[in-house]
């Protein structure tokens, strides 16, 4: 199981601060993407979030980079 924490992520993201990664984790857990695990500040993606990745990834390489090409 893979899990997500804010300061790991963020430096992907560049200049976002931990504040603005809170509010996008809360966002996530409200609709139902991710899950926190008690007592922790890590995350973990549900059973809808994987679709929901999965998804996001099938219209990237079927639509978006065929379409830049």
């Amino acid at each position: 199981m893979h899990f997500l924490q804010g300061k790991a992520i963020r430096q992907y993201l560049g200049e976002i601060s931990s504040s603005a990664m809170s509010r996008i984790f809360k966002r996530l857990r409200l609709h139902g993407i991710i899950e926190r695990i008690p007592g922790t500040y890590k995350y973990f993606p549900t059973a809808y979030g994987k679709e929901v990745i999965a998804a996001g990834l099938a219209i990237k390489n079927l639509v978006l980079i065929p379409a830049l090409a």
